[in-house]
């Protein structure tokens, strides 16, 4: 009957540990996957951000090389022009 009693104590003693390992990797899990949003979020935010500043290094070439090889004036008419010509694409693709 000890010897039950023995390893009846041992298996309780297990289970116990098993118990506390789960509960503190559930904590652990549940905040590696708050960081993993937080992160996730801020990847995102940043990946908008890089893409506006490219969008914005984009124009201010593009302005630059423009005013460069026509001037103001004729970089603006020429600006301009390639916007009429950018609104009719997406005109003729949205029909």
């Amino acid at each position: 009957m000890a010897k039950e009693q023995i390893l009846i104590s041992g298996i309780e003693y297990k289970v116990r540990k098993l118990i506390e390992n789960n509960s503190r990797l559930k904590t652990e899990s549940q905040t590696l996957n708050e960081k993993l949003s937080l992160l996730t979020e801020k990847v995102n935010n940043l990946t908008k951000e890089l893409e506006t500043n490219k969008n914005e290094l984009f124009k201010y070439t593009l302005a630059n090389t423009l005013e460069i090889e026509f001037g103001v004036e004729e970089g603006k008419k020429k600006i301009d022009s390639l916007i009429k010509e950018i609104d009719l694409c997406i005109d003729v693709l949205s029909r």
